[in-house]
């Protein structure tokens, strides 16, 4: 052993400080330092928003159990030296530019989420909180439209008067009938077309005759009321 000059190798833990450091963070986990509030990414050391030079973030050291961070450390303590001071106060939170630093509030937190008391009703941003409506489906009916007032079935009136005389002064002229409509000479068609033409005529006279259902109806048979 008198040739070896750093130490002896099985007691290479206490004088090799590279090796103490790659053994102690070898068989972390980030499983494990997330259960118990430990780094599991790299982070900055400095307040968000800052472009400078992040020793820790340049050289991808996410523990902060090894020898990078006690250089530093021993650094902002030395007077000989300029070097930033420590940030932790500021990414926790804590005002530490005040007299009297008292922190984030706290606002209470008891009864604001409704809950029934028991294990099984989770609360958010783990379940979803049971609203007072009905969800929107087919089977469902909106609660506004049973209180709606623009049906008539419902027992509403129309209100737009301005509406109501334009669709009168609208149906009391003549309207033009379209081009299919028209009468055709007879000489014209042919056996075939005598016969179409008097099944179109046919089907366009019951179809003004017919009554033509309300939008307001539809929807009293649809929703059973």
């Amino acid at each position: 052993m008198a040739g070896l000059v750093a130490g002896d190798p099985a007691r290479q833990w206490e004088w090799h400080e590279s090796y103490r450091d790659l053994f102690k963070n070898m068989y972390r986990t980030s499983y494990a330092d997330m259960s118990h509030g430990r780094e599991v990414y790299t982070k900055s050391d400095f307040p968000a928003g800052y472009g400078g030079h992040i020793p820790t973030m340049r050289f991808d050291v996410m523990h902060h159990n090894t020898a990078f961070d006690r250089t530093h450390a021993l650094r902002r303590t030395d007077p000989s030296r300029d070097a930033f001071p420590s940030f932790k106060a500021n990414i926790d939170g804590l005002p530490g530019c005040t007299a009297f630093p008292a922190g984030a509030r706290k606002n209470p937190t008891l009864g604001v989420v409704p809950h029934s008391g028991s294990t099984t009703q989770l609360k958010p941003p783990w379940a979803l909180v049971p609203t007072k409506r009905e969800p929107l489906n087919y089977r469902a009916v909106p609660p506004t439209m049973r209180k709606s007032l623009s049906s008539p079935m419902l027992g509403g009136q129309r209100s737009n008067v301005a509406a109501m005389n334009a669709g009168l002064a609208m149906s009391a002229g003549p309207s033009p009938e379209p081009s299919y409509m028209q009468e055709t000479p007879s000489g014209m068609l042919s056996p075939e077309g005598e016969r179409l033409k008097r099944s179109v005529q046919m089907a366009n006279r019951h179809a003004h005759e017919g009554d033509m259902p309300h939008e307001s109806d539809i929807l009293a048979e649809q929703l059973n009321m």
